[in-house]
């Protein structure tokens, strides 16, 4: 039976295939250039991949090749962690903003690295929902809202983080 779908959370491949490129990406948007991930893609296009994992790698690139030249243009941008992460968010870049994310969530303590959390699973909540991981986005939104909720004013400016919160509960009320 012929794969129609990327899922990452059901195929392993599909799994390697977005890990790979998100984690050439992080290193692309630390570099200030693209050439990290043209080479995963190249190390990709050495194995036979199926049409939805060749798709997806296509999609990513254009998505990449948007944001990169605007956070590398902008030095203000790259060193603000959540303008940047904001940015990634507003491309549906959602796997790469949790990862870019998640880096400094190793460096943070006490409610710093709670705020931190919730918005890394905010981004999660919507990676889960690109998959149609209904049940588990709606676990992770709850999780996520239960910090925004009533530290929502922690959250830099840069992040934007009220039409994500709005996003959250909607997300939570159609379950």
């Amino acid at each position: 039976m012929k794969k129609t779908l990327f899922n990452p959370f059901e195929c392993r491949t599909d799994r390697d295939v977005r890990n790979l490129l998100g984690s050439a990406f992080i290193s692309a948007l630390h570099k200030g250039d693209q050439s990290p991930v043209t080479q995963a893609v190249s190390d990709l296009g050495q194995k036979k991949l199926p049409d939805p994992a060749q798709s997806y790698i296509k999609v990513r690139c254009s998505r990449y090749a948007a944001v990169l030249p605007q956070i590398s243009s902008n030095s203000l941008l790259g060193a603000d962690i959540y303008a940047t992460a904001g940015l990634l968010w507003d491309e549906a870049l959602f796997f790469e903003c949790h990862e870019w994310l998640e880096q400094d969530y190793r460096a943070v303590q006490g409610q710093e690295k709670k705020i931190l959390q919730a918005m890394i699973r905010t981004a999660g909540t919507f990676e889960l929902l690109a998959y149609n991981r209904k049940k588990a986005a709606v676990s992770v939104a709850a999780k996520a809202l239960s910090v925004l909720d009533s530290h929502f004013l922690q959250v830099p400016v840069s992040f934007n983080i009220q039409p994500k919160i709005a996003r959250l509960r909607t997300v939570i009320e159609d379950a």
